[in-house]
């Protein structure tokens, strides 16, 4: 930075004079539009060598990761936001990771992992009351703004090494660069990554972490791949996430609510499907008789008779009498049922393990 520091003053002045423009695009847009400013200013306030430098993905590092944390200091300035990188598993099926904005209600908390693979292994246990959030490497500000909104426990999954054991605490604490946005999750956080005392009795092999780390040992969530064929576990990430979480003393199942509101819930589905296949007929046939089969942007209706309710008795009790079949047909299942059906998920011999490994 301090090689550069004429450079990233004329970048300041830039972002301001144009900060209307930039806070209306993504980090990596504005990021492009001040580079195109920059460019009329080479061989006047800067170099070809500064310019070089600023188009570089270390150029593009310290613009995101240190020139906007200083304006928004600064001057108060909210800075463009990173596109949303990430996925969200909910209740059992995948989202884009704006979800985060409406996860199930019946959700105990959330387990952020930060690679894509280990969140799809991960998978099912957001049907026990954990969504899973999976970004790229680092929680996104958005990622924690969202989480840090929503109030409930975030688990962290993450390799031994510096960049894992970052991950945990860009979530949990405060940092140099996000601290003016109080976004940090403290005490609401637990960590539930790779530890070197699971490393070792677990045996995981390790291999060199990167020259800026000195290349001092370190575990992958991937090389829990090994208890594969030493524990026979089919998924061994999802296994050790269950077996830590266990070790843990964490509950694995949804959230009970009233039975009134899941029966509710039921009734409608249940409505809906017999009544689809029906309504699909009957709409078939009027449309041959009143209208031919032809085509159509759209219709006015002008029958005003129903004003929102059912005024056919016959039709009422009907769906009276399927809403009573449904809810005499329901088998409700509680708390434990879940947490003791989530067992199968991992196995006792890794959660004693682990057990021992925290108390060696």
């Amino acid at each position: 930075m301090k090689k550069y520091r004429r450079l990233w003053a004329v970048v300041k002045e830039i972002v301001l004079a144009n900060y209307d423009v930039l806070a209306k695009r993504t980090m990596r847009g504005s990021y492009y539009i001040v580079g195109d400013l920059l460019a009329q200013r080479i061989g006047k306030e800067i170099t070809i060598e500064d310019y070089n430098w600023f188009c570089s993905e270390q150029g593009y590092a310290s613009y995101r990761d240190d020139i906007w944390p200083q304006i928004e200091q600064r001057f108060g300035l909210q800075r463009p936001e990173a596109a949303p990188v990430g996925v969200v598993y909910d209740n059992g099926l995948e989202y884009p990771i704006s979800r985060l904005e409406s996860v199930w209600e019946q959700s105990r908390g959330f387990i952020f992992v930060e690679k894509a693979d280990e969140a799809r292994d991960l998978k099912p246990l957001s049907n026990y009351g954990w969504t899973i959030v999976a970004g790229k490497g680092y929680p996104t500000r958005l990622i924690r703004k969202l989480l840090k909104e929503d109030g409930r426990p975030v688990l962290v999954l993450h390799d031994w090494d510096p960049d894992g054991l970052g991950i945990y605490r860009a979530l949990g604490f405060e940092t140099r660069r996000t601290r003016h946005l109080k976004i940090a999750l403290c005490e609401r956080v637990i960590d539930l990554g790779l530890s070197e005392e699971h490393v070792k009795a677990l045996n995981l092999p390790t291999r060199p972490s990167p020259p800026k780390y000195r290349g001092a040992p370190r575990v992958e969530l991937s090389a829990l791949a090994v208890l594969s064929a030493r524990m026979g576990l089919e998924n061994p990430v999802l296994a050790y996430a269950v077996a830590s979480m266990l070790a843990k003393g964490l509950k694995l199942s949804p959230l009970e609510v009233p039975k009134a509101k899941l029966l509710a819930k039921y009734l409608r589905w249940a409505l809906t499907d017999a009544l689809h296949k029906v309504v699909d007929e009957v709409s078939e046939e009027l449309a041959r008789q009143q209208a031919g089969e032809g085509t159509a942007v759209s219709g006015e209706v002008a029958f005003e008779g129903f004003e929102g309710e059912l005024r056919s008795e016959a039709l009422k009790e009907a769906l009276k009498a399927l809403a009573r079949e449904v809810a005499k047909s329901v088998r409700w299942r509680g708390e434990e049922d879940y947490h003791e059906e989530a067992l199968r998920l991992t196995s006792e011999e890794l959660v004693e393990v682990l057990k021992r490994g925290a108390s060696s």
